[in-house]
């Protein structure tokens, strides 16, 4: 272990200990077709997006505190475009959309870099374009034509990690167990997404792993699986806000939760959007704000709701987590 200079509280974990959890050790645990060997050699280019740099600063700073506490070299991806996503694009121009995708694909490549996305969106986009353009070969040369005009290439030798995949594979459950000092003594309710089920029930898994890794209480409700109802925005907006990110909210807060957690941006950017929906036009103030997993990361390795900008930009305020952290804190400091 190492710790950080300044807090006493927060310890780094050295890479050089034992990466994994045994597969065997665990129920969920999928077959790779090679396993991922985690060393401090490989280095991750966060994928931002567009949602998270606008509405979500503490999550992005949250996410830098926990990757870099547990030890992964891991910065920002330089030079991205939007990622297009396929539901909304792909329509419209597959090729578009496959050029335009390429693009990251292409510069992360370049970068040699393993390329991470926490948003679902973001991640459905560049992991199907890759796919489908290491499936096709005749779309890939049509890719590389256009990007030829850019200065960039793109062959396909690249890997594109779910921010939970470097969680769960790279870093490993134990060592983030490891990690936690402060566990939270919470009860939430969560939202995995949609695009988090490209691998079936691999990443939902992952999820309620690493959360539960926090100690927190997960509270299940009938809508954990159901839609966020973003993209049905853009067709039917009533039932987009008051029979999908509506209801989850609504039940978050009729079961008294702490706060709703995610793990997407994408998804992130609609129930920010319930909210106000919801006050202007029915006049109601949703209470258990929206979380994000690196929130809670960072919180239960010590950090403070200060280190990451907690309090900005909610639009539900997370007064409620932040006096439980505060009665935490005391019997830390009373019991030393």
């Amino acid at each position: 272990m190492k710790k950080i200079a300044g807090n006493s509280n927060i310890e780094v974990i050295d890479m050089s200990e034992e990466a994994h959890l045994n597969q065997n050790q665990h129920p969920h645990q999928h077959q790779h077709n090679h396993q991922h060997q985690q060393t401090q050699r490989q280095k991750y280019g966060y994928f931002l997006g567009c949602v998270m740099p606008a509405k979500m600063p503490w999550a992005e700073k949250a996410t830098f505190l926990v990757a870099r506490h547990l030890g992964l070299d891991f910065d920002y991806m330089k030079e991205t475009v939007c990622c297009v996503r396929p539901g909304v694009w792909k329509p419209l121009n597959p090729d578009w959309w496959l050029i335009l995708t390429g693009q990251n694909l292409a510069t992360a490549e370049m970068q040699k870099i393993i390329m991470v996305d926490s948003c679902n969106g973001c991640y459905i986009s560049h992991y199907e374009c890759l796919e489908e353009l290491k499936g096709e070969p005749e779309k890939m040369e049509m890719v590389n034509r256009a990007l030829k005009g850019a200065g960039l290439s793109l062959r396909g030798n690249l890997e594109i990690r779910h921010f939970l995949e470097v969680l769960y594979e790279d870093v490993g459950i134990e060592r983030i167990r490891r990690s936690v000092v402060r566990p939270l003594k919470l009860r939430v309710t969560r939202h995995i997404g949609c695009h988090a089920r490209v691998h079936g029930d691999r990443l939902l898994n992952y999820f309620d792993e690493v959360l539960r890794a926090t100690g927190v209480e997960i509270v299940d409700t009938p809508y954990d699986r159901a839609c966020c109802g973003l993209l049905l925005y853009l067709s039917d907006p009533a039932t987009s806000i008051f029979r999908r990110a509506g209801i989850k909210l609504e039940r978050a807060m009729e079961e008294k939760a702490d706060g709703l957690v995610i793990i997407c941006s994408g998804c992130y950017d609609q129930f920010e959007r319930a909210v106000r929906v919801y006050k202007e036009e029915r006049g109601v103030d949703l209470k258990s704000p929206v979380v994000h997993l690196s929130e809670l990361l960072a919180l239960s390795f010590g950090y403070r709701p200060e280190d990451f900008g907690m309090v900005y930009r909610r639009p539900i305020p997370v007064t409620g987590i932040i006096e439980k952290l505060k009665l935490k804190l005391k019997e830390e400091e009373g019991g030393r």
